[in-house]
């Protein structure tokens, strides 16, 4: 969003400007009132003689003639270099600045005290300020009434403003700062509601200081801080209520504040006007079971509710709706009435609806498309045919939608002339929809041709596609505009910032339907940059800030280059505000210099929480397993681990402090403990995003835990890590990681001491790990193309302070592809865990695998060795002891996925899939036992595509199974498998 709003806000910028340069463009506003005419130079220099030279005068009309003359006064004096004009147009009228070069511009401008309760952009606005405005004197006042005049719209009365300018002669800037003397906050003194009678206006006013108020943010108590936030909710608050009373065109708006400067409190009073009793009621059919949804699909539905008024065109309007309401849930035959009347000061309208019987969309028919193919056609058709479980989708705005996206798709694939009617057949209960299509004849392109571009190759006027038209394809506006912009893009990105593109589109005389495309470049002067101007860092070093905006002195002054400085600036997440811009309009130069302007987010957050909580402490997490740090969850089926102690009560309280833009490099730390009864942690961070000025970041963390949330054990798990990792290539998202990590996990009170191997009940891991990982996949969570690649390489030796020597691999390949409107997507797991100086490998660094993410024919981390636990006296119901199979885990891991993904035709969103999944988790490192315990799963499932990835449903069927376990397994989960 920064990037597409920046590029907008500088296009738009260039616009305005090339208007601005052109010779008399000021010509188009010749007549206009000018509101006000200032003398822009030089801050040194007194403006006062030179203000008689200027023959335009405020509050005259505007006249070229005046302005011409005037500038020719000024050039005249021999002090300036040059003499621009800059037209602005107002709401009251025009106003004109003559600027004298070299003139100063606006640098940094900051607002030491008003920035602290409100954002800085949002100061900025208030003053009205815009990037590459020379520096008017006329500004700083006008900058500090709107400033005063807007903090004491929320509330500061007795502030004032006054602004301090600091000139910098070297590069021509003038910062300012806006001081405020901010006072105290006003409160609310007494509360009025004027208009209704004494008993109403009591009513209203309870119900702004109502319970419902204070949680609804329109509290209107005296005492209460003043600002317009509330005084808006407040008046929310009320119409609300008269519309439960039926006054749906209330009038409601806030009076002039009374305010008593020798108390600080302000009076605030509310005049409403509850306009006449408007009844609306719908019969004949509910808009839904529900009473309390039925009566906010009317509210949607009828616009009288959300206009505040009453006439005939939202009436028709609210009966339209309801049409279309209706006829999208199936009921195309249905009729709508109304029944309005008018007496003295109430209406009555009734919407009468005779919903009819429900029908299905049969079929969709498209008569006469012999260019573009059905199915092509159907993806751009709102219109839809019904399925098992659904009517299909129908409604005459529908129709009509459908309609015009076909002709919209014609008139871009070079039918000018295309024209297409809807036609609907009632075969009750079904609907045939067909679509007549009369495509007529289809404009091509015979030629494209390029003037005027003569520094810019072809290659990069056309990009790495080349344009959209070109000899023998077809013609469309659309695609007309968009190679213009792409011409004209270029042009901005190899610094020619006033180049000016044409179109002229030639018809053939002997054939209308054949076109020759002319774009006509005017290139105008390459722009370099001869300087770059850093504003506004505070704390932040200037080598980071030059280093991240990565501008070059002497390169051509490109947009494409500023877009992605300011991007990098704002990814260092230290400022609320960063600008890129040449520092003032480009007209004539060749060179220009740019300006760095920042501004510096708040350094420290204080995130707290406090309450109490009553826990019960269970040891089934989740229900029907029982998890111990470091090891997989135990699936114990039926049974429940009965709580050594049933409940605890206890305080519970969290804070976390963070400072960012530690040593001004953008580097942050964090800080934060969490307490109650049964577990208290600790966590603290700090993060490089540059390394030693490298191009690595790095995280270092630090964690302590001690938890007796479950009864089966108390643990005390610690954790020191390091890690640097570097971009080794943007497009491949390819990355090289390096890690130390150091965790120590002690257990004890084990309520079933078999549970936990010895060696794995104090175990501390010292480990040294490399990772490379390439991620091409359009979508993480449900890829369609691309890929996943990834590779790790650990090393755990007891020369750091480990329990175990140990290597360990792990490697993983996972590939997507698009086969005809379907996905093909595989993955290949590899791990190798091995000892070595007469070594063990602890249970918490072997592998498992089984569910739905690894093996689909066994149960969660079911698949490889198991060993048998005896869990006595431990499950509820249970006075012996109860045999529990629990995983071991493996030294080797291998595991074969590939599945077909495809949309089901029957629902929207709906897709299923066909799978195999093979492999499985090995005691040792041996290739005769990866053959003979290798596994084979096969398939189906179900998923339901939503905004946050695909809800799965799989069943698995092990054509291998294990004795004990059950070959066919299920899982439900969000997420694709791999």
């Amino acid at each position: 969003m920064r990037r597409l709003l920046f590029l907008f806000l500088f296009l738009a910028a260039r616009a305005v400007q090339a208007q601005q340069n052109v010779p008399n463009a000021g010509a188009m506003y010749e007549g206009e009132i000018v509101t006000a005419v200032d003398i822009v130079t030089d801050p040194h220099i007194d403006v006062g003689p030179l203000e008689a030279m200027v023959v335009q005068k405020t509050g005259k009309p505007y006249s070229q003639k005046d302005v011409d003359a005037s500038v020719t006064a000024l050039q005249a004096t021999k002090q300036f270099r040059k003499v621009n004009t800059i037209e602005t147009p107002e709401e009251k009228g025009l106003q004109l600045s003559f600027v004298l070069e070299p003139a100063y511009y606006v640098g940094i401008v900051d607002f030491p005290e008003a920035e602290k309760r409100f954002s800085y952009v949002r100061l900025l606005q208030v003053v009205n300020y815009s990037d590459e405005n020379p520096y008017d004197k006329s500004f700083t006042p006008v900058a500090e009434t709107a400033l005063q005049n807007f903090l004491k719209a929320n509330g500061y009365f007795r502030a004032t403003v006054r602004s301090e300018t600091r000139v910098d002669d070297q590069n021509q800037l003038v910062d300012i700062s806006f001081h405020a003397d901010m006072g105290a906050r006003a409160r609310i003194g007494t509360v009025k509601i004027e208009g209704p009678p004494e008993p109403e206006a009591a009513v209203l006013i309870h119900s702004v200081q109502s319970l419902r108020a204070r949680f609804t943010g329109g509290f209107l108590k005296p005492g209460k801080a003043y600002s317009p936030g509330r005084m808006k909710d407040a008046i929310d608050l009320i119409k609300k209520k008269l519309a439960k009373q039926h006054y749906l065109a209330a009038k409601v708006k806030p009076l002039p504040l009374e305010y008593h400067a020798d108390t600080n409190l302000v009076d605030v009073a509310i005049h409403i006007d509850p306009g006449p009793v408007i009844l609306v009621q719908t019969v004949g059919a509910r808009l839904s079971v529900l009473p309390f949804v039925s009566h906010q699909e009317e509210k949607k539905n009828v616009p009288i509710y959300s206009e505040g008024t009453i006439d005939r065109d939202l009436v028709d309007e609210g009966q339209q709706n309801l049409v279309d309401y209706f006829q999208k849930k199936g009921y195309f035959d249905i009729q709508v009435k109304t029944e309005f009347e008018h007496k003295a000061d109430q209406y009555s309208l009734t919407y009468v609806i005779d919903k009819g019987k429900k029908h299905k969309v049969a079929q969709i028919i498209l008569q006469g498309n012999t260019a573009l193919s059905r199915s092509d056609l159907l993806d751009h058709i709102p219109v839809k045919k019904s399925h098992v479980w659904t009517h299909g989708s129908y409604s005459q705005k529908l129709l009509k939608t459908s309609e015009e996206n076909i002709q919209a798709l014609y008139h871009d694939t070079g039918y000018e002339d295309v024209k297409v009617t809807a036609q609907v057949v009632d075969r009750e209960p079904l609907l045939d929809i067909t679509f007549n299509i009369v495509e007529g004849p289809r404009t091509l392109v015979s030629d494209v041709t390029i003037t005027g571009d003569e520094t810019v190759p072809y290659n990069i006027l056309a990009g790495k596609t080349g344009f959209q038209l070109r000899a023998g394809a077809p013609f469309s506006p659309g695609k007309l505009a968009s190679d213009r912009n792409q011409i004209t893009a270029a042009y901005l990105d190899n610094g020619y910032l006033n180049a000016d593109v044409k179109t002229t589109v030639n018809r053939h005389v002997d054939d209308h339907n054949k076109v020759d495309i002319v774009f006509a470049v005017t290139e105008n002067q390459l722009v370099r940059i001869s300087q770059v101007l850093y504003e506004g860092q505070k704390r932040t070093r200037l080598s980071l800030l030059s280093k991240t905006a990565a501008i070059n002195v002497e390169a051509p002054l490109s947009t494409k280059q500023l877009l992605e400085s300011q991007t990098r600036l704002y990814d260092l997440d230290v400022f609320d505000w960063t600008s890129v811009t040449p520092k003032k309009p480009i007209t004539d130069q060749t060179e220009e210099e740019t300006t760095v302007k920042v501004h510096e987010a708040k350094r420290t957050e204080i995130i707290y929480g406090f309450g109490f909580e009553v826990s019960k402490r269970g040891g089934n997490v989740p229900v029907g397993s029982v998890a111990v740090p470091g090891l997989p969850p135990v699936n114990i089926g039926n049974n429940q681990v009965a709580p050594s102690e049933a409940t605890y009560a206890s305080p519970r309280g969290s804070i976390e402090f963070v400072r960012h833009n530690m040593r001004g490099l953008a580097e942050t730390a964090s800080f934060s403990l969490l307490a109650s009864r049964l577990d208290q942690k600790a966590l603290a961070s700090y993060a490089f995003p540059d390394f030693q000025q490298t191009r690595w970041n790095a995280l270092t963390t630090l964690s302590y835990e001690r938890t007796t949330e479950n009864p089966l054990f108390a643990a005390n798990l610690a954790d020191v890590a390091f890690q640097v990792e570097r971009v080794l290539n943007k497009k491949t998202n390819t990355r090289l990681q390096f890690r130390y990590d150091f965790n120590h996990t002690a257990l004890s009170e084990l309520l079933v001491p078999e549970l936990v191997l010895p060696q794995d009940r104090n175990v501390r891991l010292s480990t040294v790990s490399t990772a490379l990982i390439r991620d091409t996949r359009d979508k993480p969570l449900d890829a369609h193309k691309g890929s996943y690649e990834t590779v790790n390489l650990s090393i755990t030796p007891t020369a750091l302070g480990s329990s175990a020597n140990f290597v360990k691999l792990f490697a993983q390949y996972a590939v997507y592809k698009p086969v005809h409107g379907m996905v093909w997507a595989s993955s290949l797991r590899l791990g190798l865990a091995s000892a070595f100086a007469g070594s063990f490998v602890p249970t918490s660094e072997l592998f498992f695998a089984g569910g739905g993410t690894t093996i689909r024919g066994f149960p969660l981390y079911s698949a490889g060795p198991q060993r048998i636990v005896p869990f006595c006296n431990v499950l509820v119901g249970n006075a012996g002891c109860v045999n529990i199979t629990v995983p071991v885990g493996g030294r080797q891991l291998a595991i074969v996925n590939t599945e077909l993904r495809f949309p089901l035709k029957i629902m929207p969103n709906l897709g299923a899939v066909i799978f195999y999944d093979g492999g499985n988790v090995y005691s040792a490192i041996n290739f005769n036992q990866f053959v003979s315990n290798y596994t084979n799963t096969v398939g189906v499932g179900l998923r339901y595509t939503t905004p946050i990835g695909p809800i799965r449903l799989d069943i698995g069927r092990n054509l291998n199974p294990v004795p004990g376990i059950g070959a066919t397994q299920y899982f439900i989960t969000l997420g694709q498998a791999f």
